[in-house]
C-alpha cells in the first residue's frame, strides 16, 4: 500500500494490520464486522498501544448492523487504545459518510479528488505525509466539518469537467493557510440510509483555522447556489430510449450501457435481470450482458457440457426485488470454472466462476459471485471480448476509465432497483431531514445559512 510504503521509506518502523476488502453489499452484519474489527485491532493491542501515529486508509460509507458507520467505530476503538494523542489521519472515499464521531477521532481526514477514481495512490500518500507532518511538528491537528444537505449520486459529480471540476479545483484555495493543512469535499453515498448523509467540506488543521474555515463556508455556499448544476455528464435516458440509442448507434462502434440501479460497485445485488428481459422483448442482438450474479445458475450450468441447451430462470436469486428471466432453450457457449484464487488480496485477484449462454440474440455472462465487469481483461479471462459485440451492458453507474476508453458511445439507463439514480424514489428512514431534493429548496436553504453562520462562529 502507497501510504505504507511512505512511511517505511521515510524510516518508520510500521505495525501493519489487517487489510480487508469487499464488493459493497449492503448492511454488513454486526459479528462479522466485531470479527474483523478485533483482527484489525489485535496488532494494536499485541504492540502494547504505544504508537507516534495511525494511518486508516478506509472507504468511509461503511454501514454496519446496530452501529451505523463502521469506520467511525473503528476509529473511535484505535483511539480508545492509543490513547487522546496521538495523531490518526485517516485516507477516504469521495463517497464516504462523514459523522461528527469520526471527525472528532480522527486528525486528519483526506478524500479522493477524483471521480472515477484514479487517484487512490495519491491519496494514500498524503494521507500519509499530513501523518508525518503531524508527528515530526509535534502537532495534534483536529478536523472541522461543514454538511451541505444535499444527496445525489456520485454520477453527477464527476471531476473531469463541470461543477465537479470546479469545486475539486477550489480545494487548493481552502488549504492556501499554514494552518489549515488539507480540505476535502464528500459526496456521501446516496444508497445508504444512515442520519449523516449528505456532503460536506471537510478541512484538517491546527491552530487558528478562521481562514480554511471562511473558504470551506465559500465552498459549500457555491455547492449549493449551483445546486442545478450538478448534472450526469454523459447521456442518461430511460431503459426504453436507452435500448433505442444503442440499436440506432450499434452499427457506429461498441455502445456500452449501464443498468445502473443494479451496480454493484454501489451495493446493488447485481442479479436483476430486468433490463436483460427489456433487450430481449425489443429483439436486440449481438449485445452481451456482463454480468448477472446467479451462482445457482452457474451450478446448473457446470454440470453441462458447452453446446448443450437447456431451460434456465436467471437472476432474482439473492435481492427479493430483483426480476427474473426465463430462457428456454438456451445454449452454454463458454464455461470457465477453475479461475477462483485462495484468499484474494484484490479485486482483480477475486476471480469468479462464470457461464456464458447465448439466447435469442444475446450472450449473457453469469458469475457465482458478485463482481463488476471494469476492463477488457475480465471479459479475456471467461472467454469474452468486448470487440466481438456491437452493445455490452454493464452493471455500473459512471464506467470504469477502461469502458469509456473502449466506447464509441455510451448511455446511462435510469433503471429501477437498489441504486436508483432518481433520489425522490428511495424510501429513507433514517437520514435527518431536512435534505434536498428530498425536501425543498427553502427549507434546506435555511438550515445551511444557520449551519454556516453556526460554523464560522466555532
Amino acid at each position: 500500500m502507497p501510504g505504507v510504503a511512505v512511511l517505511i521509506n521515510a524510516g518508520y518502523d510500521v505495525t501493519e494490520s489487517v487489510w480487508a476488502r469487499a464488493v459493497p453489499a449492503g448492511t454488513l452484519k454486526f459479528d462479522d464486522f466485531m470479527r474483523i474489527t478485533e483482527e484489525i485491532l489485535r496488532p494494536l493491542r499485541e504492540d502494547g498501544g504505544k504508537f507516534d501515529g495511525v494511518l486508516l486508509p478506509m472507504h468511509g460509507a461503511l454501514d454496519v448492523e446496530h452501529i451505523g458507520s463502521g469506520e467511525a467505530f473503528i476509529a473511535s476503538r484505535i483511539r480508545d487504545i492509543v490513547g487522546p494523542w496521538v495523531p490518526i489521519s485517516a485516507a477516504l472515499d469521495m463517497h464516504a459518510t462523514i459523522t461528527y464521531g469520526m471527525a472528532d477521532t480522527c486528525n486528519i481526514i483526506y478524500g479522493f479528488r477524483t471521480a472515477p477514481h484514479i487517484d487512490v495512490n495519491e491519496t494514500h500518500i498524503r494521507a500519509a505525509e499530513l501523518l508525518m507532518k503531524a508527528i515530526e511538528e509535534n502537532d495534534l491537528p483536529r478536523t472541522e466539518i461543514l454538511r451541505i444537505p444535499y444527496i445525489m449520486p456520485g454520477e453527477k459529480m464527476m471531476t473531469e469537467s463541470g461543477i465537479g471540476k470546479e469545486i475539486i479545483a477550489f480545494l487548493p484555495t481552502i488549504e492556501d493557510n499554514e494552518n489549515t493543512w488539507c480540505a476535502s469535499y464528500f459526496v456521501g453515498m446516496v444508497w445508504i440510509d444512515c442520519p449523516q448523509n449528505g456532503a460536506a467540506v471537510v478541512i484538517s488543521g491546527a491552530g487558528c483555522m478562521d481562514a480554511g474555515k471562511r473558504k470551506a463556508a465559500e465552498l459549500a455556499r457555491f455547492a449549493w447556489d449551483n445546486r442545478d448544476r450538478f448534472e450526469f455528464q454523459g447521456l442518461a435516458m430511460e431503459p426504453e430510449d436507452a435500448i433505442e440509442f444503442a440499436k440506432q448507434h450499434m452499427s457506429d462502434g461498441l455502445v456500452v450501457v449501464s443498468d445502473s440501479a443494479d451496480n454493484v460497485t454501489a451495493g446493488a445485488a447485481g442479479d436483476n435481470a430486468y433490463f436483460l428481459n427489456m433487450f430481449l422483448e425489443k429483439g436486440v442482438e449481438n449485445a452481451l450482458f456482463a454480468a448477472i450474479f446467479d451462482p445457482r445458475a452457474v451450478e446448473l450450468c457446470s454440470e453441462k457440457n458447452v453446446g448443450d441447451r437447456l431451460d434456465i430462470e436467471i437472476g432474482g436469486g439473492y435481492d427479493e426485488d430483483s426480476e427474473k428471466a426465463v430462457l428456454r432453450g438456451a445454449e452454454i457457449i463458454k464455461l470457465t470454472l477453475d479461475l477462483e484464487v485462495e484468499n484474494p488480496k484484490t479485486l482483480a485477484e477475486d476471480k469468479p466462476g462464470s457461464c456464458v449462454l447465448r439466447y435469442k440474440g444475446v450472450d449473457v455472462l453469469l458469475f457465482n459471485k458478485r463482481k463488476p465487469v471494469f476492463t477488457e481483461e475480465t471479459l479475456n479471462e471467461h472467454g469474452l471480448s468486448m470487440n466481438d459485440y456491437s452493445i455490452l451492458v454493464v452493471k455500473q453507474g459512471y464506467l470504469s476509465p477502461e469502458l469509456s476508453e473502449a466506447a464509441s458511445s455510451a448511455v446511462l439507463a435510469f433503471t429501477p432497483g437498489n441504486c436508483n439514480q432518481k433520489v425522490e424514489k428511495i424510501s429513507y428512514k433514517k437520514i435527518r431531514r431536512p435534505m434536498y431534493p428530498l425536501d425543498s429548496a427553502g427549507d434546506v436553504g435555511r438550515l445551511i445559512d444557520l449551519s454556516v453562520r453556526n460554523y464560522l462562529e466555532e
